[in-house]
């Protein structure tokens, strides 16, 4: 009995050790790339500068990037969550700030196109800290940066190119 458990074992270990050790990110990125196409469109929409969709794509854009800042947040705190020794306070309060910080972007307050350069500017401060923390071993793993890096550029050309075409 003891023989067959050391081989079964013995076996596991062989498998487990003859496991590419690559991690598969295509998912991740793809997905990426999908969420960041509402705002492309929506930028398309804007720059083509139709009055009757232009208004609405505008209001999608801040609203959409307002919920992906939330998302971020969220990211944070499955982070914080499943560190082995627990939570930080500090990473938790980490992790609600961006939730806390988008708040204002969703409530219908002022014109549409202020929270274009505050939803810029949050997504960037955002991708650097979680670099940061990354690098530090406190963040999430470094194949999360191969999704997050690509889609922090699609957002920040959605969003420069939504400018740009609302001042033409």
């Amino acid at each position: 009995m003891a023989y067959n458990a050391f081989v079964a074992d013995k076996v596991i270990n062989d498998v487990v050790a003859a496991a590419p050790k690559e991690t598969k990110t295509g998912a991740a990125q793809w997905l990426a790339y999908l969420a960041a196409s509402p705002l492309i469109a929506a930028a398309l929409v804007i720059v083509a500068g139709e009055t009757g969709t232009a208004h609405p794509a505008a209001y999608f854009m801040g609203l959409y990037g307002a919920a992906l800042i939330v998302f971020f947040g969220g990211v944070r705190w499955g982070v914080a969550v499943m560190k082995e020794g627990g939570p930080t306070l500090r990473a938790l309060l980490g992790a609600c700030l961006p939730f806390a910080a988008a708040m204002p972007l969703l409530a219908p307050i002022g014109g549409l196109y202020w929270k274009f350069p505050v939803i810029m500017a949050l997504t960037a401060i955002l991708l650097v800290d979680d670099l940061k923390a990354t690098r530090r071993g406190s963040g999430a793993p470094a194949w999360y940066l191969a999704a997050r890096l690509p889609l922090t550029v699609l957002i920040e050309l959605a969003f420069v190119i939504a400018v740009v075409g609302a001042a033409a």
